[in-house]
């Protein structure tokens, strides 16, 4: 059987559609710290921040296009791994994955299982009273991450049942309070829609603003690594990251202009320059404002059905890159095991899950420190996203003749929108207030981390050449060899050959 049919026959399989597919990516995206991102970044910076937003979902945009060919092309669960090798070979695959993926998952993971439990009971006084005396807030985020890594073994149908409603309550909430807000009389003067801004307005500073508008979008790939479990994934895959990343900034630009309108940004701690927007304290003010009585307990729930979906996301896309870089050799063959019977990766999810419940313990739920960090994933996202772009066009250019369901309009076009735009966000990372090595030092930490282990692994282990692009053909067939029910796939282990 040729490569085509066999392809063709690998994505029939496919059971879940285009709403799975658009929750995955605005679940993924419109996690609790984003929304507390989202509200810290109209605090300070008004209608900059406003413009940042803008070449942030503009640059997304443009990136998920390229993603999306990349997964037409390869609609593998190894998703960027896969990209990464078939363009530029194992090392550049094992570092821009492990360290926009793994790495990253100890910093956003762990801030959004912090948050997850902060942001929702902020709004509810005495859970919120009973949780500090209990330990903390942040341990309802432990739960979910602990009870949504059980889920997600059970299968994908049960994952996309539960993201599916998950997000639908969470966009919804926050569409009706930032509607609200902007119909009802506005409790603060506003300079403009989103206010005036406390650094400034120069293209400079917009452009270092860009970077926390970068968090408020990355991630929409998420949905990359199901491409095998989707109907129809070419057509699925580029328009629900489209429709999903205008969704999550259409809600964003509405709730930042309602918030800035409903909640005055008073100064809390002069020392440190903390203002009201900074904090979570802000959400209960707003859902008082427009909804009262009734608004914190409805918000409330809005975000714990936020950090739900995101966690819930995490626990499926994540575990699936990593299964994907197991069966190519990649890491230990552990990683490679398969639940008999419901054919998910559980090591994987089991170790995704560890991540952030063991990160968020040793930090004691505190994450007033984790901002710098943050940016400095944002920074090994945009790497692998430049690595990504590179594949893909140097695939168009080696590779003309493969098969491909989807391609990129305009080439290259969006991959030169993209690429620009990664390198001025990294360059421009740190917003006004953050030094640029507290961010840059972690990052390159980061970096050199997984370049160390990359190199040792396809030298020492693999005994490959890190740099020998691995042929398209070679990634499918051992993807199709992988499948549940198999060569044996359903006995649990299964050797990842490596040529």
């Amino acid at each position: 059987m040729s490569i085509n049919a066999k392809l063709n026959e690998h994505l029939a399989r496919g059971t879940v559609g285009f709403p799975t597919a658009l929750a995955s990516t605005v679940g993924l995206i419109m996690a609790s710290p984003v929304i507390l991102t989202a509200t810290m970044g109209f605090g300070i910076g008004g209608s900059a921040f406003a413009m940042a937003m803008v070449i942030a979902m503009l640059m997304m945009l443009a990136q998920s296009t390229t993603f999306a060919e990349a997964a037409s092309l390869m609609p593998t669960t190894g998703s960027v791994y896969d990209y990464i090798s078939a363009g530029m070979g194992r090392f550049f695959a094992i570092t821009g994955t492990l360290s926009a993926y793994l790495i990253v998952h100890v910093f956003a993971g762990t801030a959004e299982t912090i948050l997850a439990g902060v942001m929702a009971l902020v709004n509810f006084e005495h859970l919120n009273t009973l949780a500090e005396s209990a330990g903390g807030a942040w341990l309802l985020g432990v739960v979910f991450v602990i009870g949504f890594g059980v889920l997600n073994a059970f299968g994908i149908s049960v994952f996309s049942k539960a993201e599916v409603i998950l997000t639908a309550v969470m966009w919804s909430t926050l569409m009706v309070f930032g509607i609200g807000g902007l119909i009802a009389a506005p409790a603060v003067e506003l300079d403009g829609l989103f206010g005036a801004s406390l650094v400034g307005t120069d293209l400079i500073t917009i452009l270092s603003l860009v970077g926390m508008a970068m968090f408020m979008f990355v991630g929409c790939e998420f949905v990359t690594p199901l491409a095998p479990d989707l109907k129809r994934s070419a057509w699925v895959l580029p328009r629900a990251m489209a429709v999903g990343l205008l969704g999550v900034g259409s809600c964003m630009f509405i709730y930042g202009a309602a918030m800035k309108r409903q909640v005055e940004n008073v100064l809390l701690d002069e020392a440190a320059g903390v203002h009201l927007l900074d904090t979570p304290m802000a959400i209960p003010q707003f859902a008082q404002q427009v909804m009262g009585d009734i608004g914190p307990i409805w918000l409330g729930i809005g975000f714990l059905f936020a950090g739900a979906a995101t966690i819930n996301t995490l626990m499926a896309g994540v575990p699936r890159i990593l299964y994907g870089m197991a069966v190519d050799g990649a890491l230990p063959r552990v990683f490679a095991y398969l639940h008999p019977r419901f054919k998910t990766p559980v090591v994987c999810i089991a170790v995704v899950a560890a991540i952030p419940c063991l990160h968020a313990w040793w930090l004691g739920g505190n994450a007033d420190s984790m901002l710098p960090l943050i940016l400095a994933a944002v920074c090994a996202w945009a790497t692998a996203y430049l690595l990504v772009t590179l594949s893909v066009v140097l695939l168009r250019i080696r590779r003309p003749d493969l098969p491909r369901a989807y391609k990129s309009p305009f080439f290259p076009l969006p991959q030169i929108v993209s690429t620009v735009g990664m390198l001025l966000g990294i360059w421009f990372i740190a917003p006004p207030g953050i030094e640029p090595s507290a961010v840059y030092v972690p990052f390159a930490l980061m970096l050199g981390i997984t370049a160390a282990y990359a190199l040792f692994w396809t030298l020492v282990v693999q005994k490959v050449n890190p740099f020998r692009p691995v042929p398209v053909e070679e990634i499918l067939e051992k993807e199709f060899n992988h499948e549940p029910g198999v060569h044996g796939v359903e006995s649990g282990f299964h050797v990842a050959k490596t040529v």
